[in-house]
């Protein structure tokens, strides 16, 4: 698992200000409390990407947000495309969030996740490997070690998230690791929360700065 926190100049507004966005479009965006962004540049590809099955979380948070937030895409439907990444790990995207949404973020990304790769892995029944004095050997390698590799490795799975505070500051949050483990990567998240209500002028905002 590996976890970095790093400083961003990313923000709500760096985001919807890119060229792709249609002025139509930039108004829907500034109500958002979180967005899901693409890849920029990748590889030999002009046009901005979103891995495969972004259009299913969307569709998930839509449908468990909150009320007072809204979620929504920073792409036109008619550039809007999936690009496969395949390797071992599940691309959850990258993903930008207002502090205010940070626990309703939470708790939607950790039950998406559960939802779409823990559930399925803990419903894999177990392997037990029964050596009765033979041994059953592939290149050198015991059979029983190539069925560990092959059915019990963990579902692996990367995101980013930036958090932009109420001043505009951000900070980015990567995680790669175990599916399982996510929720290490979303209580990092915690740190940057700031109340909903509005702060008064004797108060201090909390800032990322």
């Amino acid at each position: 698992m590996n976890i970095e926190v790093l400083d961003s100049s990313e923000n709500f507004q760096t985001w919807i200000s890119r060229d792709y966005i249609a002025e139509e479009l930039k108004n829907e965006l500034q109500k958002a409390s979180v967005l899901i962004v693409p890849f920029e540049k990748l590889r030999d590809f002009e046009k901005p990407l979103f891995p495969i099955e972004t259009s299913n979380i969307l569709r998930y948070f839509q449908q468990n947000f909150d009320k007072d937030f809204t979620v929504d895409i920073c792409i036109t439907d008619d550039l809007y495309t999936e690009f496969g990444f395949y390797n071992n790990y599940k691309r959850l995207g990258k993903f930008v969030v207002a502090t205010v949404a940070i626990p309703t973020f939470v708790t939607i990304l950790s039950a998406y996740v559960y939802d779409r790769y823990i559930k399925e892995e803990e419903s894999k029944p177990e392997i037990n490997i029964i050596d009765n004095s033979t041994k059953i050997v592939v290149n050198d390698t015991h059979i029983s070690t190539v069925s560990q590799k092959k059915y019990l490795q963990p579902v692996q799975v990367k995101f980013s998230v930036t958090v932009v505070d109420s001043s505009g500051n951000s900070k980015e949050i990567k995680f790669e690791g175990p599916a399982k483990e996510i929720s290490s990567a979303l209580e990092a998240l915690k740190k940057y929360e700031e109340p909903k209500k509005e702060v008064a002028d004797d108060e201090e905002s909390t800032s990322l700065e």
